[in-house]
């Protein structure tokens, strides 16, 4: 007998990560600053101390409580992950049954909806209005349609970049039975978090990543922050040692330099509002539609033709991330947002010519 792949996985595509050589990478929102400059020694010292032949601490409780005090919450609240995206699909592996409805607004982070279909979930995929703002009224009135056991949602959301206020945020989550998956991914770049809210609420986890305002994308290392009831759960059904021990110990390092994070953040904020700024000149260009003003670290940009754009720049070894007919750049340094600035330029210019 020959085995045959179950339908569920048989057409499956991999994750369309951009490969090649580029000179200029604005497509997966990763950080332009490499940790790596500043905390060279302290970063191989920590690893060099990792004993090889040994498991690492299955709990990484030193990683957790530098993440907690950084942050201002309880440690007891946290647990980590090998990236946020393996807290997702353990959420929706074991805290959801198959069958269970799980309620996403799009556009929003793609993984969602591929997880839940990959654990037998029931998706139901609410479309955004026009203008692509999501409100608590949105929210809550798809909740009671739909009665979902789960929504989960990013925010700010990727790829919009716009996002909701916490007062909303906590609305939604007071007048809903469904559980709560907020994804701050990209919080560290607004002001609307909820984290220190979160141990209040029976129905809510937060997500956080370390693959973008700290620089971290290549080590996976991620966060679910929820009340102590949940934490207990997901420790329960996570993988033991999830969070290898060279993980570990460049967290570690890195969370014990908050104003080492600040100031990167800060810096990576001036280089969102350039790129934005810069990016608004092309308003009255009538390749141009609209650009949205960001509170992540990238920029959603709408156009008439994006495929020929997104072409043009990859011609130009400039790579940004096409969806549907919008551009999401993410903010580079001053050289990279300037070649794409000036590619951009040519490219449109050269449109409107013909």
């Amino acid at each position: 007998m020959t085995y045959e792949l179950n339908d569920k996985v048989k057409n499956l595509i991999p994750y369309d990560a951009v490969t090649g050589n580029y000179q200029v990478r604005l497509d997966a929102n990763e950080s332009f600053l490499d940790p790596m400059e500043a905390l060279k020694e302290e970063f191989l010292s920590a690893v060099a101390d990792v004993k090889f032949n040994r498991y690492p601490d299955p709990m990484a409780a030193g990683l957790c409580e530098k993440f907690a005090r950084h942050y201002g919450i309880d440690p007891e609240t946290v647990v980590p992950g090998n990236g946020s995206d393996e807290l997702i699909t353990v959420i929706m592996g074991a805290f959801l049954r198959p069958g269970d409805k799980v309620l996403t607004f799009a556009p929003d982070f793609s993984m969602y909806n591929f997880y839940g279909q990959i654990y037998e979930k029931t998706s139901i995929v609410m479309q955004k209005k026009d203008d692509l703002i999501l409100t608590a009224a949105d929210v809550i009135g798809a909740a009671n349609d739909n009665k979902p056991a789960a929504i989960i949602l990013s925010n700010p959301c990727s790829p919009t970049s716009l996002v909701m206020s916490r007062e909303d945020v906590l609305h939604i989550v007071k007048n809903t039975e469904a559980l709560v998956i907020l994804d701050e991914a990209y919080m560290d770049f607004s002001d609307q978090s909820v984290m220190k809210d979160v141990e209040k609420y029976d129905n809510l986890i937060l997500l956080k990543t370390c693959s973008k305002a700290l620089g971290l994308a290549a080590i996976r290392l991620g966060f679910a922050i929820s009340s102590k009831q949940i934490v207990r759960a997901l420790h329960a059904v996570r993988s033991p040692y999830n969070v290898n021990a060279m993980t570990q110990a460049i967290g570690s390092v890195i969370f014990s330099h908050p104003e080492y994070i600040n100031k990167s953040i800060e810096e990576i904020k001036n280089a969102r509002d350039y790129l934005y700024t810069s990016l608004m000149q092309f308003k009255g260009n009538k390749g141009v539609k609209r650009v949205i003003k960001p509170d992540t670290n990238f920029v959603f940009i709408e156009l008439r033709d994006t495929a020929h754009v997104h072409d043009e720049l990859k011609k130009r070894s400039i790579i940004v991330r096409q969806l549907g007919d919008f551009l999401r750049i993410t903010a580079g340094t001053k050289k990279e947002n300037d070649a794409l600035i000036q590619a951009l330029s040519e490219i449109l210019t050269s449109c409107a010519d013909k």
